[in-house]
């Protein structure tokens, strides 16, 4: 299947084989294709296309699902910092350093580095619109974030980097 539409499909976190990297704080992320615009570097306001979905591959919303609407956030900036910038989740904000423009890659987030400060308007995204998508990550966080194996996956690819 083309690397373009797995960040919208159902199925295997990391297919079998697969090159994955292990950060120190427990993210894991996989490239699916290797982009070849600006680097994804620490203060650069970077837009993305976004996928979210939990670690059985089931699917939890993404940027087509709301039009097409990137989610833009500034890399490093923290929540509640008074920059006024954007803010990703801490695990998508570590997971995404080093990508180029045009790649896709897919991020697994352990909870504690997901939605820790809810998933209400303002909070650090990208924020599932609506109620059912925001009551599968509650759940997520609530039920299931002391369970070993379980993610967080946001399949993420950037479109632009300032």
């Amino acid at each position: 299947q083309p690397a373009n539409s797995a960040m919208y499909d159902n199925g295997p976190v990391f297919e079998e084989g697969t090159e994955q990297v292990k950060l120190p704080s427990g993210v894991k992320y996989v490239d699916l294709r290797v982009g070849t615009g600006d680097d994804v570097i620490e203060r650069k306001r970077v837009n993305i296309q976004w996928s979210l979905k939990r670690s059985n591959g089931y699917f939890v919303d993404s940027s087509a699902q709301n039009d097409g609407v990137p989610f833009i956030f500034t890399v490093g900036a923290k929540a509640g910092d008074n920059s006024g910038d954007s803010a990703a989740i801490e695990g998508l904000d570590e997971g995404i350093r080093g990508m180029k423009v045009g790649g896709i890659r897919r991020i697994l987030i352990p909870p504690d580095l997901a939605y820790v400060q809810g998933v209400e308007d303002g909070k650090p995204g990208p924020i599932p619109a609506g109620f059912g998508p925001k009551q599968r990550i509650r759940r997520v966080m609530e039920l299931l974030k002391d369970i070993p194996g379980e993610y967080i996956v946001v399949d993420v690819k950037p479109t632009r980097v300032q």
